[in-house]
């Protein structure tokens, strides 16, 4: 059986397919303080690699936060250059990370930016999939709004994301399996069972 840190070690520098299975995140929650610092130190070394800043986030490395927001800087400079055209996944990566290290809602700002403007469906999906445990007021606005977005699958993340930060599912709940879930119900195509998953979802975190 691996170790927690040799399975970090190979999904995060030898796993050829790790982009599409996802890398261990749950490995790194699992090292001593020990391996943790040699597992800093490995990503910090691989930065601006995306599996540096990912896994930066996730150790809530404060060592890491000069050398992201470093990086987040220059995306921000890149994406102004830009027009907002450009590819902001970068950007959401970053201040997820940044997010995870520190509550500074500048970041949920930059990522809630990507999720209102983008014309990309595919950018405004990855925005509002990183936001859905950010517990912030104006990531639940913009989650709110994202209910509406012409993109179903947009649609049913915001949901999710709702749903999650007002403790109404845990954050690593499988989809659900009824198909006439609310969640399911808010991607539909048709405006009558896509507004009633919508007030359905609004109901169950009213309160909370």
């Amino acid at each position: 059986m691996p170790t927690a840190f040799e399975r970090f070690r190979f999904s995060f520098f030898e796993d050829k397919d790790s982009a599409r299975q996802g890398l261990d995140l749950a490995a790194l929650g699992e090292l001593n303080a020990e391996e943790r610092a040699r597992a800093e130190a490995l990503l910090m070394a691989c930065l601006p690699d995306t599996r540096g800043v990912i896994g930066l986030g996730v150790l809530r490395s404060a060592r890491a936060r000069p050398a992201l927001l470093k990086l987040f800087e220059a995306e921000q400079r890149a994406q102004s250059a830009d027009g907002g055209d450009g590819y902001p996944y970068g950007l959401i990566d970053l201040a997820r990370a940044l997010w995870q290290i520190d509550r500074d809602p500048r970041w949920p700002a930059a990522i809630v930016a990507v999720l209102t403007s983008a014309g990309d469906p595919i950018a405004r999906q990855i925005a509002v999939e990183a936001l859905c445990d950010v517990d912030d007021p104006a990531t639940v606005k913009a989650l709110r709004g994202a209910l509406d977005d012409s993109e179903p699958l947009v649609r049913y993340h915001a949901g999710r994301g709702l749903l999650i930060i007002h403790g109404a599912i845990p954050a690593g709940s499988l989809p659900p399996t009824d198909t006439g879930h609310m969640l399911y119900r808010v991607m539909s195509n048709d405006s009558g069972r896509r507004e009633g998953g919508k007030q359905d979802i609004l109901a169950t975190i009213a309160g909370r």
